[in-house]
């Protein structure tokens, strides 16, 4: 009827998208052509590279096309002196390029790549802003594990203390028990020793009986558990703790494999925790149903012992 907008059916809409792709399909096609055809030459062509950049901010996990950059890159370090302006402004686009495309994709392992390598070649890399910038993309996403991998590695360029990065970790943790990049990324920072193993299990018990069905922590118990400066002294206080919170959650599947976890060691060394770890394992194959052939396995190899 008149006056009217006209809205389009779903046949409409589907044809209509399937042009559309179909139109930038054509486009990337031929924008990788260009590339590919001005790869070949000893020399790069600018249009080639601007049309590069279009792609990967489209699209910044086509590793062909980060590749192109770097080779353009080494061609701009082999025609300038590592101290010209024009190489600085050069290698300052490409770390622009790298911020535009990780604003599409923050977890584009190209685009974190990419800013590291130019970074390293960079006559005045600054490396603190580097670091602001990882505290400020773990602010707005902690579980992004590209970017605490980023961390890591700026972590060795600038002066910044170990405690420092410690509490940086225990303050994300705090702000999300449910982390697993945090966890992981604490499990780098240190060797455990027999002076921070007790501060590492408080740590993670406050984060078990917080939320003890989110399995990040669990995970950490378990690396923790794995170091030999933990001691049976610790494994049977943890294992009292556990006792405590299976009674709160009795159907929590985590803490009954904690359970096994410390129950296997501590039968190791003192051969009285049998019966316990029988009972855990069978009350895994009620609540746990889709691995219960994998606890029948271990009833079945406790009872061969």
């Amino acid at each position: 009827m008149h006056g009217r907008l006209k809205v389009r059916t779903t046949e409409e809409q589907q044809l209509l998208k399937r042009k559309e792709q179909q139109k930038k399909l054509m486009a990337y096609r031929l924008g990788m052509k260009q590339i590919l055809e001005s790869r070949k030459q000893d020399t790069y062509d600018p249009k080639s590279l601007a049309i590069c950049a279009q792609l990967l901010m489209v699209n910044p996990d086509i590793y062909t096309l980060w590749n192109y950059r770097k080779e353009v890159v080494l061609l701009e370090l082999k025609a300038d002196n590592d101290e010209s302006e024009q190489l600085a402004n050069f290698l300052e686009n490409e770390l622009k390029l790298t911020e535009q495309c990780l604003l599409a994709n923050p977890k584009s392992y190209g685009s974190w790549h990419h800013r590291y390598w130019v970074l390293a070649r960079h006559p005045n890399s600054n490396w603190q802003n580097e670091f602001d910038l990882c505290s400020k993309y773990l602010t707005m996403d902690e579980r992004n594990f590209h970017c605490w991998d980023y961390r890591r590695l700026v972590l060795n360029k600038i002066g910044i203390t170990l405690g420092d990065e410690l509490k940086f970790s225990t303050n994300r943790i705090n702000i999300n028990f449910s982390n697993y990049s945090s966890w992981h990324y604490r499990s780098t920072l240190q060797a455990l020793t027999a002076d921070c193993v007790q501060d590492e299990l408080s740590l993670v018990k406050s984060a078990l009986f917080t939320d003890p069905m989110d399995s990040s922590a669990w995970f950490y118990l378990r690396w923790l558990l794995s170091n030999s400066v933990v001691t049976h002294d610790h494994m049977r206080d943890l294992l009292d703790n556990l006792n405590q919170l299976l009674e709160l959650e009795p159907e929590c599947k985590w803490i009954l494999v904690a359970k096994c976890w410390l129950l296997k060691n501590l039968q190791m060394d003192e051969g009285s925790y049998k019966t316990e770890q029988i009972a855990s394992y069978s009350k895994l194959q009620e609540i746990d149903s889709m691995r219960e052939g994998q606890y029948v396995d271990y009833l079945k190899l406790l009872q061969l012992d």
